[in-house]
């Protein structure tokens, strides 16, 4: 019976974690079309990669992953294919800046839906807000606003399902770029896998 009385032994009640080093991230490349992966449902994409930014391809679900200056930065602009109303997804992003009281949030949301651009993206109405936790609203104005900001879009591709485009993190960056976030999902196109 070798092994009884091991202290490093499996006991009823233990709680073990393990932790698996992640491999490498990705080379950045400047591809485009975009392939899709195996869960991005069968679409594939077409785009132009603004001056600044780089472009990682799609996989998993997301049908592109660019990257905004420093891929170091962590600045990711990913689209993915998914369903929902807008409201309903800005109404869920408006949550992950982390507003918990529900009054506020929605009064956050109205405020984005009213202020919304729209965009012609090949002939399909496409519809892009900007979303600021409560620090990035009290320094709007500010070249340099504090705080965290999503900016996202949603591009109807049939009445059950669209693609959303969707950059998070610092306000800042979501300011500077939404010219650029606005001519990369003006160029996006898409077509059906053969």
């Amino acid at each position: 019976m070798a092994g009884c009385g091991d202290d490093a032994a499996i006991r009823p009640g233990d709680i073990r974690s393990y932790t698996i080093p992640r491999p490498p991230a990705a080379a950045v490349v400047a591809a485009r079309p975009a392939e899709p992966g195996p869960q991005s449902g069968g679409l594939k994409l077409t785009y132009d990669v603004p001056e600044g930014w780089s472009d990682r391809g799609g996989g998993g679900l997301r049908l592109a992953t660019l990257v905004i200056g420093d891929s170091a930065a962590g600045r990711e602009v990913t689209v993915i294919p998914a369903s929902g109303t807008l409201r309903s997804n800005v109404e869920r992003w408006q949550g992950q800046l982390g507003e918990t009281d529900m009054a506020t949030r929605d009064k956050a949301v109205e405020a984005a839906l009213t202020a919304a651009e729209k965009l012609d993206v090949g002939g399909t109405e496409a519809t892009v807000v900007l979303l600021l936790d409560e620090e990035a609203t009290r320094a709007a104005g500010q070249t340099d606003a504090a705080g965290q900001a999503i900016l996202g879009a949603m591009i109807p591709l049939d009445e059950s399902a669209a693609l959303f485009v969707k950059y998070k993190g610092d306000a800042a960056v979501a300011r500077r770029e939404r010219d650029n976030f606005n001519r990369f999902v003006s160029s996006i196109r898409w077509q059906e896998k053969q």
